[in-house]
């Protein structure tokens, strides 16, 4: 078993149907994104299922980069998932409390990719008022 499904099925064990018929990381990705715009579509969203999707997150960017962009853990999450964050307003609007200031400046690039600059701007200004006064952890 490829360890991106290995450690995909510790993160998310109720999900297990849904990460064992993806043929690679990216499409696993493109399924996880989806699931995460449904936790927070929920009355009240779980702060540990969303803790989940930012901690394998974390762990897909800290493994080895492949030649393709299929196989690549990396370009997987940022493609599936970080670039479309600013898509779905639940999960702009809370991504301050999942994410560093540094993550965040990193993944401009990212964000830009469906925004146009007025509305990077106020997506990038909102994230930092929010992030100066929370003081909790990011996962990522």
């Amino acid at each position: 078993m490829e360890n991106w499904r290995a450690k995909a099925l510790e993160y998310f064990p109720t999900l297990q149907e849904m990460i064992e018929k993806q043929p690679n990381a990216m499409s696993l990705w493109i399924e996880l994104a989806l699931e995460l715009e449904h936790v927070y579509e929920e009355k009240s969203p779980s702060d540990e299922r969303i803790g989940q999707f930012y901690d394998y997150a974390a762990w897909c960017f800290k493994q080895p980069q492949t030649q393709s962009a299929e196989t690549d853990l990396g370009t997987a999450v940022a493609v599936c998932f970080i670039e479309h964050i600013p898509l779905h307003k639940g999960i702009s609007n809370d991504v301050y409390r999942w994410m560093s200031a540094g993550s965040f400046d990193g993944f401009e690039n990212l964000f830009r990719y469906h925004l146009d600059d007025g509305q990077y701007k106020k997506f990038s200004d909102e994230f930092h008022a929010k992030k100066k006064h929370f003081k909790g952890t990011p996962r990522l």
